[in-house]
């Protein structure tokens, strides 16, 4: 809840801050480069804030729901679809997927820096999963593993995860049902004088 609280709290000014859209121009880029979009692709936007990722992405796509479990950030998403213009084909909202149920099936999902917020990964990927229709991709953006948590040292009281290996991660997408995963280095974060790495992970969702 607590983390929730901070969401709500910063999604007003989130985008304003240059890093951000530097981050999310680099992950729409690296998607572009690996999944195949069309005019008929539907999308899901997991965790996806203020929906800049979708919004970057909606000239490739047919339609794109933005989910996200904080209230403020989802307001803030559909001021910026509506702003963009995109109101006909992407909305936004609020939903937690390790619990909550969303409606309808996508041909892709994606997602940037929202798993390591997420305590039931195993649970997300499985719904993810159940949410994509046979064959379909899912295009995960985060953090390389962080051993010593330093990418979160200013953010009290964070018990997320500090990254991710990709071997663990992998195990985990296979159990979730999951096949043809690769990992290509998406983009790096500069803080506190120290790079994190961000991947960008596809699967294709098994038969």
């Amino acid at each position: 809840m607590h983390e929730q609280t901070r969401f709500d709290a910063e999604a007003a000014t989130w985008d304003d801050d240059p890093g951000h859209e530097e981050r999310q121009v680099a992950v729409a880029r690296a998607i572009r480069e690996a999944v195949d979009l069309d005019p008929r692709t539907r999308a899901l936007d997991v965790g996806g804030g203020t929906g800049r990722l979708s919004i970057l992405l909606a000239d490739r796509v047919g339609s794109a729901v933005v989910t996200d479990p904080s209230a403020g950030m989802v307001q803030v998403a559909r001021q910026r679809i509506e702003e963009a213009g995109l109101s006909d084909r992407l909305r936004a909202v609020q939903a937690d997927l390790t619990r909550d149920v969303l409606d309808g099936s996508y041909d892709v999902v994606w997602s940037c820096m929202a798993l390591h917020h997420v305590h039931d990964l195993d649970g997300l990927l499985r719904s993810v999963a159940g949410l994509l229709v046979d064959g379909g991709r899912l295009a995960i953006a985060d953090l390389d593993e962080d051993p010593d948590g330093a990418f979160h040292t200013d953010v009290a009281d964070f018990d997320g995860h500090h990254g991710f290996d990709r071997e663990r991660l992998t195990e985990q997408l296979v159990r979730a049902g999951f096949a043809d995963i690769r990992f290509v280095d998406a983009t790096t974060i500069l803080k506190d004088d120290r790079e994190f790495g961000v991947f960008l992970c596809t699967a294709i969702k098994g038969a």
